[in-house]
């Protein structure tokens, strides 16, 4: 039974094979007839074009006015369209650099107007006598007290590149009272400082000036 079985397909495939052969065999035929007939015609043009030029020649024309075959054709164009799109290329990359740069400057200006950069140049703006001696050297030349916001008013107005907010100067002063260098009376809701007369400078307590330099 097996071997009948095997015996069938292998009849049905070489039936198959022999099909695809012959029709392959003929496929290549009838493609050969037709390379033999445009073989036949381009050596006919060829040789008409010979001829014509010939003629052309005998009257007295430049053979440059006689079209070229059309793979010179071709050719030319194809040398044509490379020039053209490397002279593209050639203008676009001028422009590619110049909005390169301005992108570069764009960000850097961008950087230096970041809040960092605000804060570095605050930084550099902060170099001077420290937030509690200023407070305190307010208040002591006040006759009257004065609550946080006048005194960070009066300490911007002096240092007008300093970094001085209402926040800051209250948080300050407070570090002021706790060291019993300045007073502090409320009244309702508002908070007023008074420098003390009797604080003794803070250059002569090794450790407060270690603190005020800190602050």
């Amino acid at each position: 039974m097996t071997d009948q079985l095997n015996t069938t397909l292998k009849a049905a495939y070489a039936g198959r094979v022999a099909a695809d052969l012959a029709e392959n065999a003929a496929e290549q035929d009838r493609i050969r007839a037709e390379i033999e007939t445009l073989q036949a015609q381009l050596a006919t043009l060829e040789t008409d074009h010979a001829l014509l030029e010939s003629v052309s020649a005998a009257l007295g024309e430049t053979t440059g006015a006689v079209p070229a075959p059309r793979r010179a054709a071709k050719k030319t164009a194809a040398v044509a369209k490379k020039a053209a799109t490397k002279k593209n290329a050639d203008a676009v990359a001028p422009k590619k650099t110049g909005a390169t740069a301005k992108k570069q400057t764009t960000v850097a200006a961008r950087k230096t107007a970041t809040p960092g950069g605000a804060k570095a140049a605050n930084t550099g703006a902060d170099k001077g006598p420290a937030l509690t001696e200023l407070i305190h050297a307010h208040l002591s030349s006040q006759s009257e007290p004065r609550t946080a916001r006048e005194i960070a008013k009066a300490l911007a107005d002096v240092n007008p590149g300093r970094n001085v907010n209402d926040n800051l100067v209250r948080t300050t002063t407070e570090r002021l009272v706790a060291r019993s260098r300045v007073d502090r009376v409320k009244q309702g809701s508002t908070v007023y400082y008074t420098a003390k007369a009797e604080a003794a400078p803070a250059a002569s307590h090794p450790a407060e000036k270690a603190t005020v330099a800190a602050s």
